[in-house]
C-alpha cells in the first residue's frame, strides 16, 4: 500500500482555498499511484478556528467543503481533518474529527484527548471521543488518531509523558482490533525543541505498539501560532524512515509493505497557493 503525506498551509475559514489545495494534493497523490493521502488536523477549516466553531455557518461550510473533497476520492482514499457535529444532546456540540473518504463512503474518527494548556483550549469547543474503531482499507486495518491522542505515553525524556495528563490512551483501545498501521493527523506548533519531542513521542508509540506510524503535521502560521511541518514516518522497528521539510509545503509517498517495513519514498513538492492569496 502506498501512503502519501500532504503537508500543507491552511487559512482559517478560507474554505475555497483550503479545499482547492487539498483536492490538488489528492490528484497529485493519485498520479503518483498512492492508495491513501493523509492531511493534517482540521485541514478543511484551518486550525485553531477557536470561536468560529460556534457559528453554524462556519460548520456548514466546513461540511460542504469536506463533501466536495469526497467527490474527488474515487480510486484513492483521503484522511482530512474537520469539525463534526455531535448528534447527542449531552456534551459539547462538536467533535474534532478525521474523515476517511473513499469511493463515496465517509467514515469518521473523533479525537479523544483535548488539550487545554499552552495555546490550546480544545475542551471549550469539542466533545472527546467515547468509542474507538479501526478503519479497514484494502486489507489493512488503520488506527487513526488526532494530534494529542498520541502524547500520553512516557518517552524517557524529561517532561514528556512522565506525569500523564489523561486517564486513557486511544491506541490502547484500538489495539484490541489488531491494527496494522498507526496514522496521526496533527497540528503541532513549533518551538525550539518540539521537533525532537515529536520524534521521541512517536518512537515511544511505535515501541509500545510495534506498528509503523505515519504522522502528518500542519505548516504555516495562524496569528501567534507557527506550525513547522516536519511530518514523520517510522517503521515498526522504530526506525525513522522519512521526515518532511520544516516550514515548507511538501507531499511525500511511502510504500508500506505487508510485513510493516517501508520502502524508500517518492518525493514531490505539494501544490502551492499563489502569493496573491496569502
Amino acid at each position: 500500500m502506498k501512503i502519501a503525506i500532504a503537508q500543507q498551509n491552511y487559512h482559517i475559514g478560507n474554505f475555497e482555498s483550503n479545499t482547492r489545495k487539498i483536492i490538488e494534493a489528492i490528484e497529485q497523490a493519485k498520479a503518483m499511484q498512492a492508495d491513501l493521502v493523509v492531511f493534517s488536523e482540521q485541514s478543511v477549516c484551518g486550525y485553531p478556528a477557536r470561536d468560529f466553531l460556534e457559528f453554524d455557518d462556519f460548520i456548514r461550510k466546513s461540511r460542504a467543503a469536506m463533501e466536495e473533497i469526497a467527490t474527488h476520492c474515487m480510486g484513492i482514499a483521503a484522511l482530512v481533518g474537520a469539525p463534526e457535529r455531535n448528534p447527542q444532546k449531552k456534551g459539547k456540540d462538536l467533535f474534532n474529527s478525521a474523515f476517511f473518504l473513499y469511493n463515496g463512503e465517509i467514515k469518521t474518527v473523533h479525537k479523544t484527548l483535548l488539550p487545554t494548556y499552552d495555546v490550546f483550549d480544545e475542551n471549550r469547543y469539542f466533545e472527546p471521543a467515547f468509542e474507538w474503531n479501526i478503519i479497514s482499507f484494502k486489507g489493512r486495518k488503520l488506527a487513526v488518531t488526532i494530534c494529542e491522542d498520541i502524547w500520553n505515553l512516557p518517552t524517557g525524556q524529561a517532561g514528556l509523558g512522565d506525569n500523564p495528563l489523561y486517564r486513557i490512551c486511544p491506541m490502547d483501545e484500538l489495539m484490541a482490533q489488531q491494527p496494522d498501521v498507526m496514522i496521526n493527523l496533527s497540528a503541532s506548533p513549533f518551538d525550539y525543541t518540539h521537533d525532537e519531542d515529536r520524534k521521541a513521542v512517536i518512537k515511544a508509540n511505535v515501541l509500545k505498539y510495534k506498528l509503523p506510524m505515519f504522522y502528518c503535521n500542519a505548516v504555516g502560521s495562524q496569528t501567534e501560532i507557527v506550525f513547522d511541518g516536519a511530518s514523520l514516518v517510522f517503521d515498526k522497528h522504530a526506525n525513522l524512515v522519512g521526515s518532511l521539510p520544516m516550514f515548507e509545503e511538501a507531499l511525500q509517498v511511502f510504500e508500506l509493505n505487508n510485513d510493516g517495513t517501508l520502502d524508500a519514498a517518492i518525493i514531490e513538492p505539494a501544490s502551492r497557493v499563489p502569493d496573491k492569496e496569502l
